[in-house]
């Protein structure tokens, strides 16, 4: 009887083992890295501060800035933020525009150059070149306002801000923007963020 006892013993110590690799516990870590805030797109200060942050979910966007919080959801073919909407074109720019579709701004993007103006036929726009591993952002009449380039380990925005990585980006020179008030400039960094 003690032999088989001696048996039994061994036969679950052997088990044991084997359930060790089939906990669940390595499967969690991996889901949690997946939904971490790695697709977060932030700018900070040089002192760390957040400027502006963009948290995709999916289709959605969750974006925080100085005046607050806004919620972007698709609708049909556009995004709806509580107090405004981007309706998207056909080449990859869109327009921002009140909800009863009143246009605020229109975002012409190029390989080379992207446009914001506040007109239907792009005139007098603010300009975000990009050339040489870097973008230069132009206010209508050709007056620069800044330049986004890559600093050792983060992301130069004007010597105002700074963003994590090492690619000099467009849609960071957005937030140079002086002309456009926060929030819709708020809604086109995120735009263009989410078309990088």
């Amino acid at each position: 009887m003690s032999k088989s006892f001696a048996l039994v013993l061994l036969i679950a110590a052997c088990a044991k083992p084997a359930e060790k690799p089939a906990a669940p516990a390595p499967q969690k870590s991996v889901v949690q890295q997946q939904s971490s805030p790695a697709s977060l797109i932030a700018l900070t200060t040089p002192g760390g501060e957040r400027v502006i942050e963009v948290a995709p979910s999916g289709s959605d966007l969750t974006v925080t800035y100085a005046g607050g919080v806004m919620h972007g959801r698709f609708k049909g073919e556009k995004r709806k933020y509580e107090q405004l909407e981007v309706k998207f074109g056909d080449e990859g720019g869109f327009k921002v525009r009140t909800l009863d579709g009143k246009l605020l701004w229109k975002v012409k993007v190029a390989p080379d150059k992207i446009k914001v103006s506040n007109n239907e036929e792009n005139q007098n726009p603010y300009e975000l070149k990009i050339k040489d591993a870097k973008v230069k952002v132009y206010a209508p009449g050709d007056r620069l306002l800044g330049e986004v380039r890559v600093r050792g380990d983060h992301v130069d925005v004007g010597g105002k801000f700074r963003a994590a990585g090492t690619s000099a980006d467009a849609f960071y020179g957005v937030e140079l923007l002086d002309g456009v008030p926060p929030r819709e400039r708020a809604v086109i960094f995120a735009e263009l963020a989410m078309k990088r």
